[in-house]
């Protein structure tokens, strides 16, 4: 009897597990399938790669709370642009101008967008000069020489420095290398370059290369570097080298040459036939690994264009026509992952016009 017993209780607990495993099949048959999403799938996509060629501009403001100028310096730093010096001035096209009569600036701006600019101060101790290039060096701004404008004006060899803008110091009243303007100066490799320039009163043009390691003490890398003398080219470091680009001498010979140095003393001549044309007062700046070549002044005028290379000898341009006018003496850094560009003499056609807009570059893929 008990094993009757047993063999009931058997075969209803049987029952009940064949029910139960029933029930719960057929609610996993009906349970929606889990779809597994691999990182591929997921909804944040990678950023397209680059293509230089569908670089485009924007404006960020037609008039900056800075002055109309050219020959001007502008830097990044302390996560800000800071604009500074230069010359405002004003001109009708074909009209004689003395240039060294317009005013000339020594204020200093500091933006952290490019579109509201602060005053940092009117008027530096290094006071009102033009073509004074500046560089950041050990967590300061230096500026040197340049031209100076007194009762005239005359030409400097000085070096200033300053940790925030407003309160500059001198760190050297008369460097090494003769007074000069329209020379460039980097920071590459651990020291300060300067390069080349013009003294307009002693008719002499400059083709010598000089470094210092501590903004104040400068030993000349050399007297003759082998392109030929030149003011208002470009300078810029560039795949562990120093390149220099266009510029132009006394006799209006305008530079479409292109050379580089890994010592600043040894120079290779790397093309003296680019896409582009020749050309002085024209900006450079490396973006996305690549060098690009932004406006300036020929035989014609301003040069509405952009050109970029990955190697100095072979160029290409954007596909996009640039919106601004041509222009020389402008100011173009990079900054926030854009290129900025700043003011300048700029060609309208009609006449010439100084300028304070800003613009910068965008990516549309």
């Amino acid at each position: 009897m008990v094993k009757i017993f047993h063999e009931k209780i058997t075969i209803i607990l049987s029952i009940i597990l064949l029910i139960v495993a029933g029930v719960s099949l057929f609610f996993v048959l009906q349970k929606p399938k889990q779809i597994e999403i691999s990182s591929s799938d997921n909804n944040e996509k990678s950023p397209p790669s680059f293509n230089p060629s569908l670089l485009k501009w924007e404006e960020a403001v037609s008039e900056g709370s800075w002055s109309a100028r050219d020959a001007h310096s502008v830097v990044v730093f302390k996560d800000k642009m800071w604009l500074m010096g230069g010359l405002e001035g004003k001109k009708e096209k074909g009209q004689e101008v003395m240039y060294g009569d317009m005013p000339h600036k020594d204020d200093v701006w500091s933006s952290e967008d490019g579109i509201n600019w602060q005053l940092v101060t009117e008027h530096a101790k290094w006071q009102k000069r033009r073509s004074c290039p500046v560089v950041v060096f050990k967590d300061k701004m230096w500026l040197f020489g340049g031209w100076y404008q007194e009762t005239w004006g005359y030409y400097k060899n000085d070096a200033w420095y300053s940790e925030d803008g407003k309160n500059w110091i001198e760190a050297a009243r008369s460097a090494e290398w003769s007074a000069r303007e329209g020379h460039a100066v980097v920071f590459f490799k651990d020291k300060i370059w300067l390069a080349g320039g013009v003294d307009f009163y002693s008719r002499k043009t400059f083709n010598d290369v000089w470094y210092s390691e501590d903004g104040i003490h400068w030993e000349e890398a050399t007297s003759d570097a082998g392109w030929s003398p030149r003011y208002d080219h470009a300078l810029i470091a560039f795949q562990d080298k120093l390149w220099l680009i266009g510029g132009l001498n006394f006799n209006n010979d305008i530079k479409d040459d292109v050379w580089s140095s890994e010592d600043g003393i040894n120079w290779q001549l790397v093309t003296d036939k680019p896409a582009w044309s020749s050309r002085h007062g024209h900006a450079l700046v490396v973006y996305k690994d690549l060098l690009w070549i932004i406006s300036g002044w020929d035989q014609k005028g301003g040069i509405a264009e952009v050109w970029y290379t990955a190697d100095g000898k072979n160029w290409e341009k954007p596909k996009a026509k640039v919106p601004w006018f041509g222009r020389e003496d402008h100011a173009a850094v990079v900054f926030d992952d854009k290129i900025w560009l700043m003011g300048g003499m700029a060609d309208t056609a009609k006449d010439w016009v100084w300028k304070n807009d800003v613009w910068y570059s965008t990516f549309t893929p």
